[in-house]
C-alpha cells in the first residue's frame, strides 16, 4: 500500500511540475479577473508567468499579451512561449517586472488564429487590466509606470485596452507597444502613447489600416500619442523565431534586421515615456 501511495504522490508531483514553464526565474501566478463589468460571467481567472528584477522595487512593469497562437510553451514547434520569454528577459534587463499573460489555456483554448473572437480582444483587455490590479497589489510595481505590450491578436488588445472610454477602472497603462496589430478594432482616441511596429508587406494585418488609425488619432488632437514604425519588405510576425512557415494560411518570414530595429525603437519609446 505504501508503494502505491508513493507512486501516486510521485505522479501528482509530476503533474504539478508539468504546470510550470520550463524556464528559470518565472513564477507562475493565478490572476483573479476583476468582477465589476467583466464581459463573461464564466470567467474567473487567467494565468501569468512573472519575471522580475532583484530587489524590492517599485519597478516599472510590462504585461505581455500573446498572439493568436497562444503561449503554448509545452507544445513543440510553437514559437509563442520562447518569443515571449525572450522579451520578458529583455524587459527585466531594462529594470522592468514582466508578466506574460495567458488568456487562452485557462479558458480551454489552444489557439484563435483566423477566429479572433474565440477569446475577443475585449475580453483579453479585461485580463490585462486585471493583471495590472494584481501587480499593483503585490506592492513591488509602480502603478504609474505600467506598460502593455502585445503581438498580433495581442497587439489589438493593446489598442483596445488603451481606447478612450473603454474602461471605468482606476488601473491604467502609461504606454502601449503593439506589434503588427489589426488596427480596425477601435473607434475612439487613446489614453496614452502607443508605439505600433508593423511590416509594409504584412498581408494578415495591414500597415495602411494602422496609418489610418494613427491619422485619426492625430486628427483628434492626440498626435504625440501615436508612433507608427513600418518596415519595408517585412511581413507579419517579422520578429518570429525559427524558419519561414505558414500559420493559419499566412506566411511568417522572420526578419532579424527589422526585429532588431524594432527593439531599438521600443527602448527609445520607453525611455521617453516611462523614463527607463
Amino acid at each position: 500500500m505504501r508503494a502505491i501511495g508513493d507512486r501516486v504522490a510521485l505522479l501528482v508531483l509530476m503533474l504539478l511540475s508539468a504546470g510550470a514553464p520550463s524556464c528559470a526565474g518565472a513564477e507562475r501566478v493565478t490572476i483573479p479577473l476583476i468582477a465589476d463589468g467583466k464581459p463573461e460571467a464564466t470567467d474567473r481567472a487567467v494565468t501569468g508567468y512573472l519575471f522580475r528584477p532583484s530587489g524590492p522595487g517599485r519597478f516599472p512593469a510590462v504585461i505581455l499579451m500573446h498572439g493568436c497562437d497562444g503561449v503554448n510553451w509545452h507544445i513543440p514547434g510553437r514559437g509563442g512561449w520562447s518569443l515571449l520569454e525572450e522579451y520578458a528577459d529583455r524587459f527585466v534587463g531594462l529594470g522592468y517586472a514582466a508578466l506574460v499573460l495567458d488568456s487562452f489555456e485557462p479558458r480551454g483554448v489552444e489557439q484563435a488564429c483566423n477566429r479572433p473572437l474565440t477569446v475577443s480582444p475585449e475580453r483579453r483587455a479585461w485580463d490585462a487590466l486585471s493583471a495590472a490590479r494584481y501587480l499593483i497589489g503585490r506592492g513591488f510595481v509602480d502603478p504609474d509606470r505600467l506598460v502593455i505590450e502585445g503581438h498580433s491578436h495581442g497587439g489589438v488588445v493593446v489598442l483596445v485596452a488603451m481606447e478612450q472610454g473603454r474602461s471605468h477602472l482606476p488601473e491604467h497603462f502609461a504606454a502601449g507597444i503593439a506589434w503588427y496589430p489589426g488596427c480596425t478594432w477601435t473607434k475612439g482616441g487613446v489614453t496614452g502613447p502607443i508605439l505600433i511596429l508593423i511590416g509594409e508587406a504584412d498581408e494578415w494585418t495591414r500597415a495602411d489600416a494602422c496609418r489610418r488609425f494613427a491619422d485619426r488619432v492625430v486628427a483628434g488632437g492626440q498626435g504625440n500619442d501615436i508612433v507608427l514604425k513600418t518596415y519595408p519588405g517585412a511581413g507579419h510576425a517579422f520578429d518570429a523565431q525559427g524558419s519561414p512557415r505558414i500559420v493559419a494560411g499566412h506566411p511568417i518570414t522572420p526578419d532579424p534586421k527589422a526585429a532588431a530595429d524594432a527593439w531599438t525603437q521600443i527602448v527609445k519609446f520607453l525611455r521617453r515615456h516611462i523614463g527607463t
